[in-house]
């Protein structure tokens, strides 16, 4: 199994004053996920025909972790988007 591959990691704002916030986003993959397509039909009594299809995408949970090595930096995950946090200095 393959290593997840983070494609980038992006701060809303780069330069902060002290009290400041920024959004940062962490954007990865799992390279072994694989995409399974579900179709659905329905047939009503006159023949008449309705499809819909879904893709859903099966792979390795990801954990995203931020850190700082600053200790006057907090960094909180954002529990309903894990890999978004808030960083405050």
């Amino acid at each position: 199994m393959a290593a997840p591959v983070i494609r980038s990691i992006t701060a809303t704002k780069t330069t902060l004053t002290p009290g400041e916030s920024t959004a940062v986003a962490i954007d990865a993959f799992d390279p072994d996920a694989r995409t399974v397509v579900l179709s659905g039909r329905v047939v009503d009594a006159g023949g008449h025909v309705s499809t819909v299809s879904t893709e859903l995408t099966v792979g390795d949970p990801i954990t995203y972790e931020l850190t700082s090595s600053d200790p006057s930096v907090t960094v909180t995950q954002d529990p309903a988007n894990p890999g978004k946090f808030t960083v405050t200095v």
